[in-house]
């Protein structure tokens, strides 16, 4: 007998948590306001109302890059190949669904980004190339801090040189546990000083020559195999984005069961 597929959540709660770099805003309106705004529109009175309730809701305020979520490639410059770049509004939806592979890259200081040789390497390892239309998430233990201070400041940036190959390989979407694909600031400050700005957000920069989706702060990565499951990673679709919020979830294979 075959047990259902195992669904993993790879995403971070949404909310305020003093890992973000530009705060969360959640107001929390009550069941007795819901009742309120409710009897508004109808022209009754709350009291007739069962505790004076009806619906509970949030009001938020926070930017496209809060939380897990999927940038387009409008967010990294106003044109890539010569045309216009797509919002996230705009990207095809079978990018964000397909075979997965989770690449550990955990070991390292911050100041060293992930090369092409890391990935090579784990193709070895594995005995399998990562493949066009793969989603690739890379593990490099920032997730397991996700929500905590100094979050922004775990895990590695990716390479230009890596992020040219994975698009060369034909890989339309990868993602990361950290909070960017690129090093934390203070990485990318000393870069700087010693390589010059065309190492500042410079990941990100290869948006301008080459197309791609990336997905950043994601979480629990740690559970799942090198392979042999499926990501469903749809952004929500905001009108002209350059980002969307994204609830990514992995389809493990079923397991036989007794």
């Amino acid at each position: 007998m075959r047990a259902l597929k195992q669904l993993l959540d790879l995403s971070a709660p949404f909310g305020p948590n003093p890992g973000e770099r530009v705060p969360v805003l959640l107001e929390r309106l009550s069941h007795e306001a819901g009742g309120t705004h409710l009897a508004q529109l109808v022209g009754m009175d709350p009291c007739l109302l069962e505790g004076g309730r009806a619906w509970a809701s949030e009001r938020i305020t926070a930017i496209t890059h809060s939380g897990t979520h999927m940038d387009a490639p409008f967010h990294y410059a106003p044109t890539v190949e010569g045309r216009p770049a797509r919002t996230i509004d705009e990207m095809p939806l079978d990018w964000f669904w397909g075979e997965g592979c989770c690449v550990r890259v955990e070991a390292g200081s911050s100041e060293l980004l992930v090369s092409p040789e890391e990935l090579l390497a784990w193709e070895a390892r594995e005995g399998r190339p990562v493949c066009a239309g793969e989603i690739v998430l890379f593990h490099t233990g920032a997730g397991a801090h996700f929500g905590q201070e100094g979050y922004s400041d775990r895990g590695r940036g990716l390479s230009v040189e890596l992020v040219r190959l994975l698009v060369a390989r034909g890989v339309r979407v990868f993602g990361t546990d950290a909070w960017s694909m690129d090093p934390p600031y203070g990485v990318m400050r000393q870069r700087l000083a010693r390589l010059g700005p065309e190492s500042v957000w410079a990941a990100h920069f290869v948006g301008r020559e080459l197309e791609f989706c990336v997905m950043e702060k994601l979480c629990n990565l740690e559970h799942l195999p090198p392979a042999g499951f499926r990501v469903a990673c749809f952004p929500i679709k905001v009108h002209r984005g350059s980002a969307g919020w994204v609830r990514p979830v992995a389809f493990l294979e079923p397991v036989d069961a007794p």
